[in-house]
């Protein structure tokens, strides 16, 4: 059977247009809510204050990861993503705002995000079922996306407490998630149930440190061997991931790049080097492939130097 893979570059921003999750979100009282229509507009505002809901500003976000950051979903059917924050010394952060930018396109249209919509608004609520509008105290928030007829595509950006992995001013991506609705007759598109997993997703760390990514290629069968994945690294730019108001991604171009084959685990190992120039972040685009079958449609991760 055909099958493409797209993988996504683990903890540094990819600039791709997404892939689809098909789980159920689970919904705790403390932490999940129905989208609301209070909003008629989308949201332009800079990332909102670090701090927590108490107040405190010792929980600060340096890694986000995702259980899946890409990921083939039938057509008809919810999307789930569940992200897990952690502060600089592994805890969890917990009970920090968290807010979601959702942008629609077509797979494989060769046109990307025209529009984003940010959890919370009036026209979000055609694409979110539900949204954690807070972290629990694993430090985790999850969405779960509306179900979508096939050939459907929703890549999802986050922002956990001053952690963005989105600049909701400039419109502009470096950590996106990817979810992609399709079905068994659909090409080229992957197996339903198939899914990328990029660690970390997206990472804060010194200027000029190393970070190494581990991206998996998976199917509902196991781990995906012998797809060819292709690392896209971007040309550092300004970051509003902590709070600033530049234009992250903003023309941003490729600087590189390397196609490496999945081993037996379905994984795949690359190491990236943060910019030199602290609150700069590094996004990398990740494309998992195989017999010209795509997994994913546009997973970014974040690599944000302070």
């Amino acid at each position: 059977m055909k099958r493409t893979f797209v993988m996504i570059a683990a903890g540094l921003t990819v600039a791709l247009a997404g892939c689809g999750t098909s789980q159920a979100a689970k919904s705790t009282p403390s932490s999940m809510t129905k989208t609301s229509p209070s909003s008629s507009s989308m949201s332009s505002t800079s990332p909102s204050s670090s701090m927590s809901s108490s107040g405190s500003t010792t929980q600060a976000v340096a890694e986000i990861q995702t259980n899946k950051t890409a990921q083939m979903v039938e057509a008809g059917n919810t999307a789930t993503f569940v992200l897990t924050a952690t502060t600089a010394s592994g805890k969890p952060a917990k009970d920090l705002p968290v807010t979601f930018y959702i942008g629609p396109m077509v797979p494989l249209s060769g046109k990307g995000v025209s529009t984003w919509y940010t959890s919370g608004t009036s026209q979000a609520a055609k694409y979110i079922a539900s949204y954690s509008k807070t972290t629990n105290s694993q430090g985790q928030a999850t969405i779960t996306l509306t179900a979508q007829p096939t050939k459907s595509m929703e890549m999802v950006g986050v922002k956990i407490g001053s952690f963005s992995t989105f600049n909701p001013t400039a419109m502009k991506g470096a950590g996106l998630l990817d979810a992609w609705w399709t079905t068994s007759a659909t090409s080229p598109t992957a197996p339903i149930g198939d899914y990328v997993e990029v660690t970390p997703f997206a990472k804060v760390i010194k200027p000029g440190q190393k970070e190494t990514l581990t991206i998996t290629a998976m199917s509902p069968q196991g781990p995906i061997s012998g797809a060819k994945v292709d690392i896209i690294p971007k040309t550092p730019s300004a970051s509003s991931s902590m709070g600033g108001n530049s234009s992250m991604g903003g023309g941003m171009s490729s600087s590189g790049g390397i196609t490496m084959t999945t081993n037996s685990q379905g994984q795949v190992s690359y190491t990236v080097t943060a910019p030199s120039t602290s609150m700069a972040s590094l996004p990398v685009r990740i494309v998992v492939s195989n017999n010209m079958e795509r997994v994913a449609g546009g997973m970014n991760a974040d690599v944000v130097a302070q």
